[in-house]
C-alpha cells in the first residue's frame, strides 16, 4: 500500500485526489498555461482548448499538470508542491 501526498504536506483523502489539488495550486483563473496557450476542458467534447484531444479523463488531468506545472514546482500559493509516495508497511 502506498502513501500518496504533497510536499507541501497535503494527503489524499476520501473523493479529492493529489491531482485536484495540484490542479487548484497550479491552474490560474484565465487558464493560461506556461506555453501562453488557454488550457481548459470543453464540455462538448472532453478535449482540451488548445485542441488536445485524450481518450480519458486521466489523461486530460495529466495533460493539464504538463501545461501548467512550473519547473520548480511552486504553485500559486508560493508554496512547492510535488507528489511524494511512500510504503506503508
Amino acid at each position: 500500500m502506498a502513501d500518496v501526498r504533497c510536499s507541501c504536506g497535503y494527503t489524499e483523502s476520501g473523493d479529492e485526489m493529489l491531482t485536484d489539488h495540484l490542479l487548484e495550486v497550479f491552474v490560474p483563473a484565465d487558464s493560461q498555461g506556461l506555453d501562453g496557450q488557454v488550457h481548459e476542458e470543453m464540455a462538448a467534447t472532453g478535449a482540451c482548448a488548445c485542441a488536445v484531444a485524450t481518450t480519458t479523463p486521466g489523461e486530460l488531468d495529466q495533460h493539464f499538470l504538463a501545461a501548467f506545472t512550473p519547473a520548480d514546482s511552486v504553485g500559486r500559493d508560493g508554496a512547492r508542491h510535488a507528489q511524494i509516495r511512500q510504503s506503508l508497511q
